[in-house]
């Protein structure tokens, strides 16, 4: 699934080649991604212009200008989830999987989803853009309110920092590579580190969210960005997806568990586990696929 990192890949994209410009038509030929409906949505939008582009976590909105004001009333939600891509290259070629088009002039913004899990969705008026579990995004929120969400929690840190109600825009990969740049286990648990110690993993997190920002994301099998183009974080991954492989850090063969169905990827040298907690049984030997 597209984290925060590819979203904002994806937006910062959109606005060079698309802020200000006006939306001459919407087609599609698999119209349940839209919600409320194809037809609602493209009432909505064809025919006013594209005032901004912004995100939220994993969430990417287009404001559009609402015909008799330019302050962007009407409000497009699209949330990729996890195979939806967005290519705007003018020499694309789209496939069977692509499933809409908006144009605007000689340009054109191509939905490809391969499982059709993607949303298009039109914000109505005066409610909130987002879904209400979804938190305040990871780049935005400050230390203090974070740790407010975390505080006293019991819960894995590798599990937390999964929850999108506690900050959005995190997944897999990025929660492993903040967990190992702040020396920390997946499993241990906010109630039991001091505050220095969340103090690093929260600017471990920020930190690990611009360096993939600057690379335009991590590509192991789907995102691309506005160009087709893969991102190419993963040259720069310490921890992700190196199961068996030598810690870039210290040597010691990298380890993958399984927390709540999710895998977790960390050096036991670096990482050491929380007193008390024991050892959980590492997963399989050799790589790790995705995931």
């Amino acid at each position: 699934m597209p984290e925060l990192p590819e979203v904002e890949t994806i937006a910062a994209g959109l606005r060079e080649q698309l802020a200000g410009q006006r939306c001459t038509g919407l087609t599609a030929k698999w119209k349940p991604i839209f919600q409320p409906s194809f037809n609602a949505v493209r009432r909505a939008v064809v025919g006013r212009r594209l005032a901004a582009i912004t995100r939220h976590g994993k969430f990417l909105f287009l404001h559009f200008d609402s015909g008799d004001t330019s302050s962007g009333k009407i409000l497009l939600s699209l949330h990729l989830r996890m195979t939806g891509q967005i290519f705007t290259r003018p020499e694309y070629q789209p496939d069977k999987h692509v499933h809409a088009v908006f144009s605007f002039g000689e340009r054109r913004i191509w939905w490809r989803d391969i499982r059709k899990f993607g949303r298009i969705a039109l914000v109505p008026a005066g409610a909130p853009p987002l879904p209400a579990h979804i938190g305040p995004d990871m780049l935005t929120i400050d230390f203090e309110s974070w740790w407010q969400r975390l505080a006293g929690r019991r819960a894995p840190l590798k599990n937390l920092l999964l929850d999108q109600s506690i900050a959005s825009g995190i997944g897999n990969i990025y929660a492993d590579e903040a967990l190992f740049r702040a020396g920390l286990h997946p499993r241990a648990t906010p109630v039991s580190l001091a505050e220095p110690q969340l103090r690093r993993l929260y600017r471990g997190l920020r930190g690990v969210l611009k360096l993939a920002i600057r690379h335009h994301g991590t590509t192991f099998s789907d995102f691309v960005d506005f160009s087709g183009r893969p991102g190419n974080f993963r040259r720069k991954l310490q921890i992700y997806g190196r199961r068996g492989e030598p810690c870039r850090r210290c040597g010691t063969p990298i380890e993958r568990i399984k927390l709540a169905g999710r895998s977790a990827h960390f050096c036991p040298q670096c990482q050491a586990a929380p007193a008390g907690a024991g050892q959980p049984s590492t997963i399989g030997a050799g790589k790790s696929p995705p995931g």
